[in-house]
């Protein structure tokens, strides 16, 4: 029965039972007279007690749900239109649409048969010809807005305008806006396929994705689903003619279905675009269709010569230019777009505009556009005041608008950056960052601690061993995380990881029967190891990192990182006092612990303790789910502890089991298909011998000189032959002369004859063994095949429980801090990568923290010198660093390298993106970086080295065919424009409709050939 701890009574009765616990212990303490030290200690356990009881009371209490869900949602959609309206403010002041006012951009209706009868637009109305003053850019809310079922098309030529007006919509809507209407939300059309996922689908998953808030499921649906059905968004879909050609009757056909009287929609398009898929399709049921007129020069003039700086005289540079230009400069001058950008163009000194009078260079219109789109980023970089030069800002931002921006959209997302890398580096080099990472804590903790690590006995051995790890990293990076945060964590999931992982690891384990088979068992990091196994035991440890990397769901390609305790009030104030105390309990254990020091736990809480007081100094961003307390991070971390646990002990132990199989498999063929030797015999100085029981010893025939050394963590000291590649902690004695290795309690014994409290004692001779030659060797470890297979098995499947506890601590946290950032309200990429990076680090403590204790327990447990040796402090340090790279922050680092190197990018890229987006090339959206205009980004990806573009890509760079087709759209229009109703008749049906729009067309004739996009 679960007991209801959100009620007041039950707090109360645990309260009062703690308090009579404490108070009878204290009782107890004193009426023992144990002394003041006794009463003194047991008043501190008991404060300690009380204090620990009400911590975990106070976690285990949940804030009551307050609030229906009419309210829920209506919170939410408020949230959402502040976060709307403060990105779009930013874009707005970036694009300067206030200096000194916005172009006086004109739209004329447009009827059928690109529009619907009027009798659906405004049922029972008549529908009146808008007059001049209607037709202003500012009245385009009004005009929405009086529109009944709440659907407008914008048409227009590229440049002209379309995405301001959409900004300027969804500010003016917004700013109109009461409690309870629809919040409108602009969605680049680019990405979605209408012939795969249905409109309100795409919808939902936009928002969530875009406003990651919005993606909190609140009973079977998201909170962007519950908007979106209950008629409290508006959107803004810009760019219908980004959608590819087939895809436009589906588009129009999802449209017109899924629409309905809750779902308001304005959409943006292409004319031409629009005029071939009403002739394909239909039109959009019920909506207005306006054209937005091109600008006249005297508009384009007045806003040319008031952004200028003009002379004594009151004439600027522009004057003598607009006084009379040719005529491709007052073609290109009638887009908004290039007007923008001749004014950023022509906005000092360095250029004078009277150059674009030459005929000779600028013969067409086309000529004009491509000049100012191959200006503008130098020209915006330009200035005294300038960091980066403008030839390298703009060669960097052509590499990354076709390296970076795969897709074609205009968006930079710093955590897609090692997209742009090759598929192998995307692999390779978050797992050298790992390795790194682990090799500056492993590397010194191995050289000069107290035998935690175990040391590698030469350079050449530790390269080999890192290369080993290295390469089951690259291999479980590609093949055992999963692809995304979001792909599926379920069984079939974790039995396909154990697949490959057993597969991988077989694969090991076979090189290593045939070139290094464990003759005498193994024990782990306490042996002579050949140099092959260190390369070969690299490569399994690499693969067990990536599986409980895997299990615990840290994906390939992960998502910005949110401070799990950013919306609690006192959450960084706790957060900061438990690192205060792991810090001090660190230096406690360094400052007061008995020889040996324990460094590893040491400096674990200590660098915890730091990490996490520094987290807890910043709030960050808002995190995309709402906060649910301490409560459902313990849940979170509950479920994560038992689901980690129970797949990495199975997959461990499976995994082990088959790997100790396989080499004990090859150990046995090796010891008993060895030729006989006879008894007596002798070998390379060592003589075979078998006593009458049947045991077999072996005696050394000539005189060597022997160490005696010893390594914290092993219960007796081994013997050692000079010069043998083995590390140690100290040195016990040494002696010259020969010995007798035998049998003992399953272990191979000599008794030591140097001096010391050791002499005349059986001291471990495991690593005199493994040193002798071959055939003396065979004789000594000859046992029966189980023996020998059992003996390979028995290290490996206790080191897949280790990996099991370790890995469940891992998941467990991982699962309960993973909390993705608010990239909806997200102050700007910068804000949000610091805060992934804080993220990271308290997570990568708080789990090399759980599984130090855990490992500690297990060591405790363990008897001196068991079969994993001192594996578990590796794998404890590493799960802690290794798992930096794995994150969003760490894996831009090595996007960051190679950008660099490559020439791609500045070493400074964050601060080179602020730039462009300060200068006005790139704007802001939440955590993500876009382009202007998506006709820059195309133009700058197109020169980009001379590389293949896209054909959605290309649709910008045919600008003659473009220029010769706007002839044929622009009749199509008119006569369109000529049979929409001037009067109060009856419309014509649709069939009637569609051969008007035939008959436009054969007027016309055929569109001429090339891109008219």
């Amino acid at each position: 029965m679960r007991v209801p701890l959100r009620e007041a009574r039950v707090q109360r009765r645990v309260g009062l039972g703690m308090a009579a616990a404490a108070l009878l212990a204290l009782a107890v303490a004193l009426a023992r007279g144990d002394g003041p030290d006794g009463t003194s200690m047991w008043i501190s356990a008991v404060s300690a007690f009380v204090s620990l009881c009400a911590f975990l009371a106070d976690l285990l209490r949940e804030p009551a749900d307050t609030g229906t869900g009419t309210d829920r949602r209506q919170r939410a959609a408020d949230e959402l239109a502040d976060a709307v309206h403060a990105q779009w403010m930013a874009e707005a002041r970036l694009r300067r649409l206030q200096d000194p006012e916005p172009l006086n951009v004109h739209w004329s209706r447009v009827g059928p048969p690109l529009a619907d009868h009027g009798r659906n637009i405004r049922p029972g109305a008549v529908l009146p010809e808008p007059r001049d003053g209607d037709q202003g850019l500012d009245r385009i809310v009004e005009t929405f807005r009086a529109l009944p079922r709440g659907r407008l098309v914008v048409l227009g030529e590229p440049g002209a305008g379309k995405t301001v007006l959409a900004v300027r919509f969804v500010l003016g809507a917004l700013a109109a806006r009461q409690p309870g209407d629809p919040v409108p939300v602009l969605f680049p059309l680019a990405g979605w396929d209408p012939r795969s996922v249905g409109l309100r689908d795409w919808l939902a998953e936009r928002l969530a994705t875009e406003y990651r808030p919005l993606a909190a499921v609140a009973g079977e649906r998201t909170m962007a689903r519950e908007l979106l059905d209950a008629g409290l968004l508006l959107p803004v879909l810009d760019g219908f003619d980004e959608l590819p050609d087939s895809a436009h009757k589906e588009a129009l056909r999802c449209l017109n279905v899924e629409l309905d009287e809750r779902l308001p929609v304005l959409l943006t398009c292409r004319a031409g675009v629009w005029a071939r898929a009403v002739q394909g399709g239909d039109v959009l049921t019920a909506a207005e269709v306006v054209r937005l007129r091109p600008l006249d020069l005297a508009t384009a003039g007045r806003y040319l010569e008031s952004t200028a700086r003009p002379d004594g005289s009151g004439s600027t540079p522009w004057t003598p230019v607009l006084r009379d230009p040719p005529p491709p400069l007052a073609e290109v001058l009638g887009s908004p777009l290039m007007v923008a950008l001749a004014r950023t163009v022509y906005g000092d000194d360095s250029r004078d505009p009277a150059e674009l009078r030459d005929p000779a260079r600028f013969p067409t219109a086309a000529r004009v556009e491509e000049h100012l789109l191959e200006a503008f980023v130098p020209a915006a970089f330009g200035g005294a005041d300038g960091t980066w030069s403008p030839d390298a800002a703009h060669r960097w931002l052509r590499r990354l608008a076709r390296d970076v921006d795969t897709a074609g959209t205009g968006r930079l997302a710093w955590w897609e950056f090692p997209a742009a890398m090759p598929r192998a580096l995307r692999v390779t080099g978050p797992a050298v960052l790992a390795l790194i990472a682990s090799a500056a804590l492993l590397v010194p903790l191995a050289e000069y601690g107290p035998g935690v690590v175990a040391n590698w006995d030469s350079r050449p051995s530790t390269v080999l061993n890192y290369a080993g790890i290295l390469l089951g990293l690259c291999f479980g990076l590609a093949r055992l995380l999963p692809a995304t945060a979001r792909s599926p964590h379920g069984p079939r999931q974790l039995a396909r990881t154990a697949l490959r992982m057993t597969g991988a690891a077989t694969v090991v384990a076979v090189a290593m029967g045939l070139l290094v088979p464990p003759l005498v068992g193994s024990r782990l990091g306490a042996v002579l190891t050949p140099r092959p196994s260190w390369f070969l035991n690299g490569c399994c440890f690499g693969l067990i990192l990536s599986m409980m990397f895997g299990v615990a769901g840290l994906p390939r390609r992960p998502l910005p990182l949110g401070l799990p305790w950013a919306g609690s009030p006192g959450g960084p104030r706790a957060v900061r006092a438990v690192g205060a105390l792991v810090f001090f309990v660190g230096l406690a254990i360094y400052g007061y612990a008995r020889e040996p020091v324990p460094a590893v736990p040491a400096i674990t809480c200590l660098a915890a303790g730091l990490l996490l007081f520094l987290a807890g100094l910043r709030r960050g961003e808002r995190t995309a789910t709402p906060y649910t307390g301490p409560a459902a991070v313990l849940r979170g971390f509950r479920r994560g502890l038992l689901r980690g646990f129970v797949a990495c002990t199975l997959i461990g132990v499976c995994v082990g089991a088959v790997v100790g199989c396989v080499t004990g498999a090859f150990a046995a063929y090796r010891i008993h298909s060895a030729d006989p030797r006879v008894n007596g015999e002798s070998t390379e100085g060592w003589r075979l011998q078998e006593t009458d029981e049947g045991d077999r010893t072996v005696h050394s025939t000539v005189r060597e000189e022997f160490l005696l050394v010893g390594r914290t963590g092993l219960d007796k000291p081994f013997a050692v032959r000079k010069g043998a590649r083995i590390s140690w902690d100290d040195e016990l004695g040494r002696f010259t002369g020969t010995v007798r290795i035998e049998e003992k309690q399953d272990q191979w014994m000599i008794v030591w004859k140097g001096g010391g409290k050791w002499k005349g004692r059986p001291v471990d001779a495991h690593n005199l063994v493994v040193a002798l030659p071959y055939e003396a060797e065979v004789w000594l470890v000859h046992r029966p095949v189980g023996t020998v297979v059992l003996d390979a098995v028995v290290p490996f499947v206790a080191f897949g429980v280790l990996i099991g506890a370790i890995g469940g601590c891992a998941s467990g946290v991982y699962r309960a801090l993973n909390t993705p950032s608010d990239t909806m309200r997200a102050a700007g990429p910068r804000s949000t990568l610091r805060t992934d990076r804080d993220a990271t680090l308290a997570r990568s403590a708080i789990a090399a923290l759980l599984a130090g204790g855990v490992c500690l327990v297990l060591i405790s447990a363990m008897p001196p010198g068991g079969t994993v040796g001192t594996m578990h402090t590796e794998v404890w340090v590493q799960v802690g660093t290794s798992s930096l790279a794995l994150s969003a922050w760490g894996r831009l680092g090595t996007a960051r390298i190679w950008l660099a190197l490559t020439g791609r990018a500045p070493w400074r890229l964050m601060g080179f993106l602020d730039e462009a987006h300060r200068r006005g090339v790139l704007r802001q959206s939440g955590a993500l970086y876009e382009f202007r205009h998506l006709r820059l980004q195309q133009s700058l990806a197109a020169t980009a080295g001379g590389g293949m573009v896209p054909p959605r890509r290309r649709s910008a760079l045919s600008t003659a065919s473009r220029r010769r087709g706007e002839a044929f759209v622009t009749g199509v229009i008119s006569a369109a424009t000529s049979l929409g109703p001037r009067s109060t008749a009856a419309p014509p049906d649709r069939s009637t409709r569609d051969e008007h729009l035939h008959d436009a067309y054969n007027r016309l004739g055929p569109p001429p050939t090339g891109d008219t996009r």
